[in-house]
């Protein structure tokens, strides 16, 4: 369902929930597309699970905004996951999010070669990040990979999508935590069409061939010369709603904004899947991890502990 945004006072979803969703949309005047999301609660629920330094809860916050970004680009049932691979101080970052809005993620990191201060390369040296989208048994798995070069990871998306999709896209993100210690994080995308193609979210994909080449160009630039005026604060600032910041940043435009999907934090741990996943051990593996015959599993993701008697796998 969709409806063109105004300066009327916000229905449904959008309003009742200013935090914790992404907001699809589109620009009527250019049909460039977009997505707008906003974490507030959620994050304190998935930082909760941690004591991160400063700089590492900074990325984790990134990440989370990301894939809430990424993951809403595609039509998917099941799992979209961002990983970070790296050789630095940070070893590896993972957020994940179901296609029903289930978010969650956490960070592996060498506290004593951390910086003091430094962007995405000082903290994770040589590496890569990999987007994959898993749908279950019987079902292609769609990934792409991009080279950790940039000095963010929003700077490393675009760059993915820029050489490896040829789909212009633009993206701002800010995270912060605030004075009280609440962490807040928000983002907008842009994304510029194939040359043949006009994505209708409410027609489907058209053709724009009688659009000159030109014209494409301009509209693209006039989006992401509107979007650059997003102001950091605006992105993180639950007093104004999602709707009322993409109409004062592209109201000459004409806004369409779709359902908003809400974001809520959930691990999917359980005692029944580390308990298969310690079945498909090898017995010496399994005698290794033991500690007075009881073997300690802690959930990465959420840092719920799990025990079992090895007695209970011995073959």
């Amino acid at each position: 369902m969709s409806k063109i945004a105004n300066d009327n006072p916000l229905e449904g979803d959008a309003d009742a929930h200013p935090d914790d969703l992404i907001l699809p949309f589109q620009l009527e005047s250019s049909g460039v597309r977009g997505r707008l999301v906003r974490f507030g609660p959620v994050l304190d629920r998935i930082m909760a699970a941690h004591d991160y330094p400063g700089q590492v809860a900074a990325l984790v916050v990134e990440g989370l905004v990301v894939t809430g970004l990424l993951s809403s680009t595609l039509k998917y049932d099941g799992i979209f996951t961002l990983q970070l691979c790296g050789e630095g101080a940070v070893k590896t970052l993972v957020s994940d999010m179901t296609s029903d809005g289930a978010i969650r993620g956490y960070a592996a990191f060498d506290a004593d070669a951390l910086p003091d201060r430094g962007d995405l390369k000082d903290m994770t040296g040589k590496g890569y990040l990999a987007f994959t989208v898993d749908q279950g048994a019987h079902t292609d798995r769609y990934q792409g990979i991009v080279a950790l070069d940039s000095d963010s990871l929003a700077q490393s998306v675009a760059h993915y999508f820029d050489q490896s999709e040829q789909i212009g896209t633009s993206l701002h993100i800010h995270v912060e935590q605030c004075d009280a210690g609440q962490w807040r994080g928000g983002g907008l995308m842009l994304q510029r069409l194939p040359e043949d193609e006009r994505f209708d979210l409410v027609k489907g994909v058209t053709s724009i061939a009688e659009t000159g080449r030109d014209q494409r160009d301009e509209d693209w630039n006039r989006a992401q010369i509107l979007g650059e005026t997003v102001k950091p604060e605006e992105l993180i600032d639950s007093q104004i709603s999602a709707e009322e910041l993409l109409i004062r940043l592209f109201h000459e435009e004409g806004v369409r904004v779709f359902d908003p999907q809400a974001i809520f934090h959930a691990c999917r741990c359980s005692a029944e899947r580390v308990r298969t996943v310690l079945q498909g051990l090898p017995q010496e593996d399994l005698d290794y991890s033991a500690k007075d015959g009881v073997i300690e599993i802690t959930c990465e993701f959420c840092s719920r502990g799990y025990s079992f008697d090895i007695d209970e796998f011995k073959k």
